[in-house]
């Protein structure tokens, strides 16, 4: 039977290496970015301006979630189930910012409407500050292409 001081240290650990696993436009190396441009997400040349993932311990292999100048997207991987979503600024209607910061187990998200009726969601998994910010940055975007 496992004493309490083990159980603490691997309950401390656990939240420790999670919390290092997402990452964000600071930390992407150039491998990630080729994985996302392998996706048909990124094109040559564009930049990812903002980015957060909520993908756990498997990190940007399975989720990511970005802005560059000309687009927004998202994207989910796990196992055969892919979600892959993405517009150029000049494709989208309007957008719209669900505020889940204060709830314990659900994200923030963007809701991005196509001018063709479709619609997706960009996730922020992040403090109030890091949500409004990616919002704030997807509105000046679309407003420069429009």
């Amino acid at each position: 039977m496992p004493n309490k001081r083990n159980t603490l240290f691997f309950f401390l650990f656990a939240i420790l290496f999670s919390c290092g696993m997402d990452k964000d436009e600071a930390s992407l190396n150039s491998k990630d970015i080729s994985y996302i441009k392998r996706l048909g997400i990124l094109d040559k040349g564009e930049t990812i301006e903002l980015f957060e993932s909520n993908g756990g311990l498997d990190g940007i292999k399975q989720s990511g979630n970005f802005i560059t100048p000309n687009r927004i997207a998202s994207y989910w991987i796990e196992d055969d189930n892919r979600r892959i979503e993405s517009a150029y600024f000049n494709e989208v209607d309007s957008m719209s910012l669900t505020d889940l910061v204060s709830k314990l187990t659900y994200a923030s998200y963007i809701t991005v409407y196509k001018s063709d009726g479709h619609h997706f969601e960009v996730y922020v998994d992040a403090d109030s500050s890091r949500t409004y910010q990616f919002y704030e940055h997807a509105l000046q975007n679309w407003e420069k292409h429009n």
